[in-house]
């Protein structure tokens, strides 16, 4: 894959669709067939410390899991257009993901056990980028279905959809804390942190750079650090602060290779406290691959090899 410019980078903002009258949830049955073909009830979510991830190894981006070494590659998605942004449930059964099946994107819920693919979004608005509570009952992501980025929550049934930001800003990227009492996104070009059981409650700004992004933001699993992504360097990197914003240091930095060839992001947590990240740089000839590292930045270590570009990785 040819490697992004910069500018290309930092259009990770999509396009502003009017909102749209809310619809019952919809559901479908993946046939036996391909629940054979997809491992649908056989592979499952895999043990603690595996990996949900997509990949355009096959075309379209399709929902895969794998073993935290990266083997045991199964892919759990079919159908048609792109499904993106992946999450595994925290006790394993059930994967959500952001998906243009149906046009538009939306969230869907899939059940590893029967197949069942539910639609919890319903809106022809951009609904992106879900992350599952830590209890496992709610969902958080981002949407522009009022004309403007937002974060909403919605249970893992569709039910009690609610705005947790209303700001003129860009709102978008949240991820839980893992009490489940806050939830961390950007807002702008910064991160920010919001309490989950309200509206715009108790907002605070955690990074101070407001000429470069800051987004994809992740709490370690004890809650004591956030990484997110930065282009605070001139180019995409995975970055580490405390929690209360304080100490910020990259861990991904580049080598001699140009900026535009050069790309760490969507980090995040597995339970054991490594960071896995998606990244194109000198070693992958400019296409995307998933990565993990210590949470200093070091023991690097390539996860996929594939042509086509795999991403948005998710360890439980």
């Amino acid at each position: 894959m040819r490697a992004l410019s910069l500018p290309m980078v930092t259009m990770f903002l999509g396009t502003t669709l009017a909102s749209c009258t809310r619809e019952q949830p919809a559901s479908s049955i993946i046939a036996p067939s391909d629940r054979a073909l997809l491992g649908v009830g056989a592979h499952g979510g895999g043990p603690p410390g595996g990996v949900v991830f997509y990949s355009r190894r096959g075309g379209a981006a399709k929902i895969y899991t794998m073993n935290a070494d990266g083997s045991d590659v199964t892919r759990v998605t079919g159908g048609p257009g792109d499904d993106l942004w992946p999450d595994i449930s925290p006790n394993g059964r059930q994967i959500v993901f952001a998906s243009n099946r149906s046009g538009n994107n939306e969230i869907y819920l899939l059940d590893l056990a029967d197949g069942t693919l539910t639609n919890v979004s319903n809106n022809v608005g951009d609904d992106n980028w879900p992350r599952w509570s830590p209890n496992g009952k709610q969902i958080v992501f981002h949407s522009n279905r009022a004309g403007n980025y937002d974060i909403y929550v919605v249970n893992g049934d569709g039910s009690d959809l609610h705005a947790i930001t209303t700001n003129s800003a860009l709102d978008q990227w949240p991820d839980w804390s893992p009490d489940g009492k806050q939830i961390a996104f950007r807002r702008g070009n910064d991160v920010y942190v919001a309490d989950a059981s309200g509206t715009e409650k108790n907002v605070q700004r955690l990074t101070f750079f407001p000429t470069a992004i800051n987004q994809m933001a992740t709490w370690s699993p004890d809650g004591r650090r956030i990484a997110f992504m930065s282009l605070r360097e001139g180019y995409c990197a995975v970055f580490l602060m405390n929690a209360d914003g304080s100490d910020p240091a990259n861990l991904t930095p580049k080598d001699a290779a140009p900026a535009s060839s050069w790309c760490s992001r969507a980090p995040s947590w597995s339970r054991n406290g490594r960071i896995y990240f998606m990244s194109f740089r000198t070693v992958t000839n400019g296409d995307v691959e998933i990565f993990s590292m210590a949470d200093d930045g070091s023991d690097l270590t390539r996860l996929t090899t594939s042509a086509g570009e795999d991403g948005g990785p998710r360890g439980r």
